[in-house]
């Protein structure tokens, strides 16, 4: 009887390391989650790119366009102060905003994008389009934002072109399209009147890439909306969900090129609706312009 005892004791003393071995190794599961979720939404990634053209001129050899999308009302740790000293460091002759710096779903805080706003027009000059997001707001509301942005110094573009100069005084267009046109023939028009051969199109969804974007002619697109895919696939840069686009999406994140067009699209820095990214950290995008000569005829 004694040694059954004894054997019943050793076997609850076993059971019981094999309960707290399996609550242990949960628990360390969970805290290795959480800081990789962490670190998906908190660790910004700069992604620098190479444009190589013979359709601009020598003198914007060089020239840098930082791209920034899908803020949705995010504020990075100190006041985005870090956000904005990686932004500084790259040393940007313009800033292009492609849409969503307000999130209008279910944690609106327009304070956190006029902060975002006043930050960054300190940096270079500044062209905000407006994404589907801003336009969830109350007009009352909107005309508001807009009206202090530009008081900041933002260039807001509602479906306008504003010519950009190098230090030289050459230039090429730069096409703000609104996301309430991306279905018009807006777009068209304005390519076609853009007084620039070189055109840039800020333009807040990428899914529009071939059957609106490159029939225009533009050379080259910005764009965001996708959340680069939300969640990601490890190793790949393939997205689960992209918003009007659905399950594993075509337009992801990265570098898309359709006929004489190149779209860049950003994963953005906020998420909206689902509050998580796995795989899948905060972005901007930098792009360089490499000048070559053109080939002689």
């Amino acid at each position: 009887m004694q040694n059954q005892s004894n054997a019943e004791q050793i076997e609850k003393k076993a059971k019981r390391a094999r309960t707290w071995r399996g609550i242990g190794i949960r628990l360390l599961l969970v805290l290795l989650f959480i800081a990789m979720a962490y670190g998906a939404n908190n660790r910004i990634e700069i992604t620098n790119y190479t444009y190589e053209t013979d359709a601009l001129s020598v003198s914007f050899n060089g020239y840098r366009i930082v791209q920034l999308t899908d803020l949705h009302n995010k504020i990075f740790a100190e006041k985005n102060a870090g956000l904005m000293q990686q932004i500084r460091d790259l040393n940007p002759d313009i800033i292009v905003l492609t849409g969503d710096f307000i999130d209008a779903s279910n944690h609106t805080n327009i304070q956190a994008a006029l902060l975002f706003m006043q930050q960054i027009v300190d940096i270079a000059p500044t062209y905000y389009v407006y994404g589907n997001h801003e336009h969830y707001l109350p007009k009352s509301d909107l005309s508001s934002f807009e009206e202090k942005i530009q008081e900041f110094g933002v260039h807001f573009m509602n479906n306008e072109t504003i010519q950009i100069e190098s230090a030289t005084g050459q230039t090429f267009s730069l096409i703000g399209l609104d996301d309430l046109s991306l279905q018009a023939n807006i777009l068209k028009t304005l390519a076609d009147e853009a007084p620039d051969d070189f055109q840039i199109l800020l333009a807040h969804e990428p899914q529009y890439l071939r059957d609106y974007y490159a029939e225009s002619g533009v050379d080259l697109v910005f764009s965001g909306h996708t959340h680069g895919g939300q969640w990601r696939i490890p190793f790949t840069h393939q997205g689960l969900y992209g918003p009007d686009q659905g399950f594993f999406p075509k337009y992801s994140d990265g570098i898309y090129t359709e006929g004489d067009t190149t779209m860049y699209l950003s994963r953005g820095l906020g998420n909206s609706g689902f509050p998580l990214r796995l795989f899948n950290h905060p972005e901007i995008v930098c792009v360089t312009f490499q000048t070559v000569p053109s080939e002689p005829s």
